[in-house]
């Protein structure tokens, strides 16, 4: 059986998560000045709000080929992954709160793991086989508690140079200029996979002289219950006297 040996885009070894930025030379400071501002947001309560629980339905369709010829398929025992569940802000729909969207574009991949069971023959063993069927699903979900608008950043300094007008007065002092950059650091939106049913129709073909076949065709009905939820500020009720 092939297996897959690849490692990721190009070279190296590849990892699942964000790693740190390398190592890179530290420059020196001459001097050192800071002063705290005004407090905002004292006493607030920062919480995990279930944004939606969101049924998701995905259709596909496989064919897989066993290893050897068969007579009769036993079992199927089957167990659902998800290799990836992003929720990115969409526009707000109309009647939406001023800086806040209820939609969210929806990103799912993932694969059925399966084992397949048969026999070769009238008697013998029952055999065994394993295959991934992977699945993806890409829609939009409305309908949600109130997510906050993302705010931008601007990394680049050439999108707001501050340039000082050279000695000479006919152009700008390329030895002198400065720039204003920011960020604001937005809270993910959060996936967890809550439940999953499958249906799924099993059509066998490519048959030998004997009736026996290697390839079952498979046709999916995957139905998700995905919970998204995001970290945010809370109204914290007054205190009773």
């Amino acid at each position: 059986m092939k297996r897959n040996t690849g490692c990721g885009c190009g070279k190296g070894h590849a990892h699942g998560k964000c790693p740190d930025m390398p190592a890179c030379d530290t420059a020196k400071s001459h001097a050192h000045f800071c002063e705290a501002g005004t407090v905002v947001n004292p006493g607030e309560v920062e919480e995990t709000i279930i944004l939606g629980d969101v049924p998701v339905q995905v259709l596909t369709e496989s064919d897989i080929c066993l290893p050897t010829f068969a007579t009769d398929v036993k079992e199927i025992r089957k167990n659902i992954h998800l290799t990836q569940c992003k929720a990115i802000p969409a526009a707000p729909s109309l009647g939406d709160p001023a800086g806040f969207t209820t939609n969210v574009k929806l990103f799912v991949e993932g694969y059925i793991h399966k084992n397949i069971q048969f026999v070769e023959d009238c008697e013998g063993y029952v055999k065994d086989y394993m295959v991934n069927v992977p699945f993806k699903c890409y829609t939009r979900v409305t309908g949600l508690a109130p997510i906050p608008i993302p705010a931008f950043s601007s990394k680049n300094a050439t999108n707001n140079e501050i340039r000082e007008i050279g000695k000479d007065g006919m152009a700008a002092n390329r030895c002198a200029f400065g720039s204003n950059t920011f960020e604001f650091l937005n809270e993910p939106i959060k996936c967890k996979l809550l439940s999953w049913d499958l249906t799924e129709g099993n059509f066998l073909g490519n048959f030998d002289n004997w009736g026996r076949f290697d390839k079952v065709t498979e046709k999916d009905d995957i139905n998700l219950v995905l919970r998204l939820t995001q970290k945010q500020l809370v109204d914290v009720p007054p205190t009773m006297i």
